[in-house]
Formats: C-alpha cells, sequence, structure tokens
C-alpha cells in the first residue's frame, strides 16, 4: 500500500498576539494605524491570534477580523481566558479559537529515572541544535539591504543604516550601530540575544517579541546587549 499523501503532527509555531482592551472598532483602527506606521515592512502577513479576555460586554468578532486583515495582517482566530459558551460563540461564527498552553501547577507527577534520562538527552539535543555556527558581513549593511543567517549566528563588523534589516536564526552581533532592523530567533530560538555598540534602532525582535524605538530609550545610543527574560524583552548596558 502506497504511503498517504498527508500526514498530520504536533508542532509549534510563533504567534504574535494582540491584545484588545476596547471592543470599540474606531480605537483599534485608530491604534493599529498608529502601530502599523511605525514598521509596516515588519507587520506585512504577520500572523496573529487577537486576545479577548480583558473585553466586557458584546464583540462584533467579524468585524475584528475584517478591521486585522484591512491592515495585512494574516488573522489566525481569537484567544484568551474566556467562558465556554464564548469560545462556543466564536466557534459558531465559523472562527479558530486557539487554546494558550499552559503548565499545570496543581498536578505533582513522580518521575522515574528512565524519564529523567530522556529530559536530559532531550535539553542536550535542543542546546546543541542552538550551538549555531556564525555568517559574518563585513561593512555597512545600507538602507533597503537584507541580511540574513539561516540557522546561524549573524556578525556584522560595521554599522547598519536605517531602513536596512538583519535577521538570524540564532544571535545578531552589531560592531558598529544599529539603526536599522534586527530579528533575532527568527525561527524561534527563545534564548537568541542581540548586541551592539551603539542603539539607535528602528525595530528589535526576538522570537517573535518585539520593540519600536520609543522602548529603547533607556539604553539609547548606548553599547548594550537585547535578550528576553521570561517572555518579555530586556536590555542591558554592554560596558
Amino acid at each position: 500500500m502506497a504511503d498517504a499523501s498527508i500526514e498530520f503532527k504536533g508542532s509549534s509555531f510563533t504567534l504574535s498576539v494582540l491584545h484588545l482592551k476596547s471592543s470599540e472598532l474606531a480605537d483599534i483602527r485608530a491604534d493599529l494605524t498608529n502601530k502599523v506606521a511605525q514598521a509596516p515592512d515588519f507587520f506585512y502577513r504577520v500572523p496573529v491570534v487577537v486576545n479577548v479576555e480583558k473585553l466586557n460586554g458584546s464583540i462584533d468578532y467579524q468585524g475584528v477580523k475584517t478591521l486585522i486583515e484591512e491592515f495585512n495582517f494574516t488573522f489566525v482566530g481569537f484567544t484568551g481566558v474566556i467562558a465556554k459558551a464564548q469560545r462556543q460563540q466564536i466557534r459558531d461564527l465559523g472562527f479558530s479559537f486557539v487554546n494558550s498552553a499552559k503548565a499545570n501547577t496543581t498536578t505533582k507527577a513522580k518521575i522515574s529515572k528512565e524519564s529523567v534520562v530522556a529530559k536530559t538527552e532531550s535539553v542536550a539535543a535542543t542546546t546543541q541544535r542552538h550551538l549555531y555556527t556564525d555568517k559574518i558581513h563585513r561593512g555597512q549593511v545600507r538602507s533597503g539591504q537584507q541580511v540574513y543567517a539561516k540557522e546561524q549566528n549573524l556578525v556584522i563588523i560595521g554599522s547598519v543604516s536605517a531602513g536596512a534589516e538583519v535577521i538570524a536564526d540564532g544571535n545578531i552581533h552589531v560592531y558598529g550601530s544599529l539603526r536599522g532592523r534586527a530579528i533575532a530567533g527568527a525561527t524561534g530560538h527563545h534564548s537568541a540575544q542581540i548586541y551592539c555598540q551603539n542603539l539607535q534602532a528602528e525595530l528589535v525582535s526576538i522570537n517573535g517579541h518585539y520593540w519600536l524605538s520609543e522602548s529603547m530609550e533607556q539604553h539609547w545610543d548606548s553599547p548594550v546587549y537585547i535578550h528576553l527574560t521570561d517572555n518579555e524583552l530586556t536590555s542591558s548596558k554592554l560596558i
């Protein structure tokens, strides 16, 4: 018998989550307009899940979806800690509801010696997978230019101009000024970091978490490294 032409497997992907604090479409539109204008290329066709758990009262789900797509996001579905009836309403309207994975802190399982060994081997394999080699770019990365280090760290011996973009599946090191966009951990490396001698970036992102320039004021125009702490971007001075 020939092999099946399809196969379903579980996997995980990095998705952007848009947390709504208002159900007024006019308010959402105004805020999206301002946000997207700051980095239109970064947001273009980005998959988005809309979190509605902070909203009270009725929600125009179709209106929200239409608005998201109007701004050229790829709408995936809704999410949030909401009542079962609300989840069912979303599904009845034909939309996906995405359950977020939460650790079960109420159940304590006994871990056998075999499972400890298996977990250790899994961690070792993950660590090995993230021991990337370096892709080295010598010279300035000019406006409009993109440099991508696939399954590598990216080392820029020079500066990154405004309007340029540097991307790496691993870490990014810029031995100069970072004025454009830097995207590290592009395929899901949570421990990726960004280093630069002078932070003046338009946008930085690690594993789907991003800052625009206004969020970098603390260490602006300074040597800095940026990393994730508890799923939040953090910056620290290099010296």
